[in-house]
């Protein structure tokens, strides 16, 4: 099977799963229409929202009514899924074609930050609630009124809701300046550092700050995943397709184990324990940190391509940027120190086991990675794990290892290169489409299901458009 068959059948497939997924599904409540349950909880002028990890935008406690259930009892299963909070309900505010509103009542005082955050809202410690991750990136207690629409999921209800806001049950909220005592003793004493950090900073002249500030700033770039697009393309050109290859899959690997690491721990951000030094956005669990596993195992790998696995100044360059990368989320309150020295260890570890099978004699470590039942491995591997930790970084893993799985069956056992035009352009359509991909995910933030899939195909996609021009140029070269 050629790449462009393969391509097309790989295409097909995600934009069908997406049409499949997409169609409604039928509940109890179908005679009524009645497919989600919403929570309004009110203290004074204020209501609890949740940040979504998917849509990227605000909304009330909700979620979808499973078959069967009581409407009222799915508002509740929601709100403690969310929020932590657990919560009885008062009466029926009101109800659109789909979806049912009820004023609840918290059935504790609800706890949150006293400082104001970007939005003027208070956050609520929700670290502990079974969604936080998954669904939830934090939760706010916040006036309706001072929320941008466009911030908002559902920005046609919003001022319903402020106008609905008066009739829902007031509750009393405990306020509190911060929650370090929860935090382990070590954490404790990182979050003294940091914020030590943070004042120090800020008391320097506005240019000096504004200098260090963008460095640390620009440090945190290297945590996001479009760099790979980047890094694999010049790992590609500069040591071939075979080399390419297992750097993937060790990057693969490395991922997959800091996220089950990081779902054992459950070990919170700082910005969880003391909100106002959150000065970069992030959620969920840290330790250990992925980007930091990520920097190592395929700086290792790099290094070990060039014989450099020494002290050299190869070797003081890869530790200059993971430094800057630690140090950059240490003072965005993105991660603590521990979270990444733990990520350091893994991804050094990940690249040590793989790299001593790549000089065993004996072994030709490029045929034990593309064979099928090492990635069907993965595959089944990464479903288990989806479904026991429905997290949506193993849901995005899972559509990964699926197409790799696919194209590993046409990988070629020789050292034909894609020339170094290919390659660019390759990158530069992978990283517009990956631009594009963002616009069109903030145009499904209405179904969350939808934003799921589009995210989900996201990697696979920009994976089949690269792997299609590299080959298409590798062909023509023959």
């Amino acid at each position: 099977m050629d790449i462009m068959t393969l391509t097309r059948n790989l295409f097909i497939f995600l934009i069908g799963l997406f049409f499949i997924t997409s169609l409604p599904i039928a509940s109890a409540n179908e005679a009524s229409n009645l497919k989600g349950a919403v929570c309004v909880i009110r203290s004074d002028d204020k209501v609890v929202m949740v940040n979504e990890i998917l849509t990227k935008k605000l909304s009330l406690p909700a979620g979808t009514i499973l078959q069967g259930e009581d409407p009222a009892l799915a508002a509740q299963r929601e709100t403690w899924e969310e929020t932590g909070l657990v919560v009885s309900i008062a009466g029926e505010l009101g109800r659109t074609e789909e979806a049912i509103f009820y004023d609840c009542v918290s059935d504790s005082d609800i706890v949150a930050f006293q400082f104001n955050n970007h939005l003027d809202g208070n956050e609520l410690p929700v670290w502990f609630a079974p969604h936080y991750g998954i669904e939830v990136a934090s939760a706010t207690l916040i006036d309706p009124a001072v929320v941008p629409a466009h911030r908002y999921r559902f920005p046609e209800q919003l001022q319903w809701l402020i106008d609905t806001l008066p009739s829902a049950t007031d509750q009393p909220v405990v306020y509190v300046g911060n929650l370090v005592e929860a935090a382990p003793e070590i954490n404790q004493i990182e979050l003294d550092w940091m914020v030590q950090a943070q004042s120090a900073i800020h008391r320097l002249p506005s240019e000096t700050r504004s200098i260090i500030e963008y460095i640390f700033y620009a440090g945190g770039v290297l945590a996001t995943p479009t760099l790979l697009l980047v890094v694999i393309p010049l790992i590609y050109w500069k040591f071939g397709k075979q080399f390419a290859y297992k750097v993937f899959f060790a990057v693969t690997v490395t991922s997959l184990l800091a996220l089950i690491a990081q779902q054992g721990f459950n070990h919170p951000r700082p910005h969880v324990y003391i909100p106002a030094v959150e000065v970069a956005h992030s959620y969920g669990y840290s330790l250990p940190s992925l980007s930091m596993s990520i920097w190592f195992c395929v700086g290792i790998w790099v290094l070990h391509a060039c014989k450099r696995l020494s002290v050299n100044r190869w070797s003081v360059i890869l530790l200059c940027i993971v430094i800057w990368l630690s140090l950059s989320r240490f003072y965005n309150g993105a991660a603590f120190l521990i979270d990444s020295v733990s990520g350091a260890i893994l991804g050094a570890l990940c690249a040590w086991h793989m790299i001593r099978l790549d000089v065993k004699p004996d072994i030709n470590l490029i045929q034990t990675l593309s064979s099928k039942a090492v990635w069907l491995t993965l595959v089944v591997l990464t479903a288990v794990l989806t479904f026991f930790w429905p997290i949506p970084a193993f849901t995005y893993w899972l559509a990964i290892t699926i197409t790799v799985s696919a194209l590993v069956a046409t990988l070629k056992d020789d050292h034909t290169r894609a020339s170094g035009m290919a390659i660019a352009i390759a990158a530069l359509l992978a990283i517009a489409l990956d631009l594009v991909w963002d616009r069109l995910v903030t145009t499904l933030s209405h179904s969350g299901l939808q934003s799921l899939i589009a995210e989900t195909l996201r990697y696979p996609i920009l994976i089949l458009l690269f792997v299609m021009i590299i080959r298409i140029n590798t062909k023509s070269k023959r």
